[in-house]
């Protein structure tokens, strides 16, 4: 059987969200890593991780923004009061 997944149009854009983010600064932290070699401390790590976390954390507020509208716009189609 050929089952497709479903992914709900605010998850799909919450990924492309982060992927999008993470690369954007994972590329040039990679760059800087290969140069320079992996960080001893764990603070210098952080100068390298602490861009993935930002990316996740956009990915995150995207996710909820567009569920939180796409909820919205369902309600409205719905029969729902103006939002």
């Amino acid at each position: 059987m050929n089952k497709k997944f479903y992914l709900p149009d605010w998850a799909e854009r919450a990924l492309k969200t982060f992927v999008q983010a993470f690369f954007g600064v994972f590329i040039p932290a990679l760059v800087s890593l290969l140069s320079g070699g992996w960080p001893e401390s764990l603070s210098a790590a952080w100068t390298v991780l602490g861009p993935a976390t930002a990316a996740a954390l956009s990915a995150a507020i995207s996710a909820v923004w567009n569920y939180i509208k796409e909820a919205a716009l369902d309600y409205k189609s719905a029969g729902g009061e103006d939002c």
